[in-house]
């Protein structure tokens, strides 16, 4: 209870556009989703919309990504449990893979 009070009040008083943020139905947090997807995720791919597409990662945009209508939690789970050839083998907790889901749902349906 304590977390998600404490939540609510970052989303609201530092986060612009937090309507948007708030936007998901599964487990997870999108603010500490932001968070860890910009730490873990943003030098290879474009994660937030702060980041300038310098066209120097070597991931695809995931916010582009997820805007697709094959890409869903369960696609974005399996792509987060499953290795990748050219990317680093990053464990994350159940809570951290619930987090970035979270975030990157956020953009499921926005404006390009």
């Amino acid at each position: 209870m304590g977390r998600m009070l404490l939540m609510a009040a970052m989303l609201v008083m530092a986060v612009p556009g937090a309507g948007a943020l708030a936007a998901t139905d599964g487990p997870g947090s999108p603010v500490y989703g932001r968070g860890l997807a910009v730490d873990l995720c943003g030098d290879c791919h474009l994660v937030s919309p702060d980041q300038s597409p310098d066209g120097m990662r070597p991931g695809p945009d995931l916010m582009e990504r997820v805007r697709q209508p094959e890409i869903t939690e369960l696609a974005l789970r399996s792509y987060l449990r499953t290795t990748h050839p050219v990317m680093p083998n990053i464990m994350l907790t159940q809570e951290q893979a619930d987090d970035i889901i979270a975030y990157l749902m956020t953009f499921k349906g926005s404006p390009k």
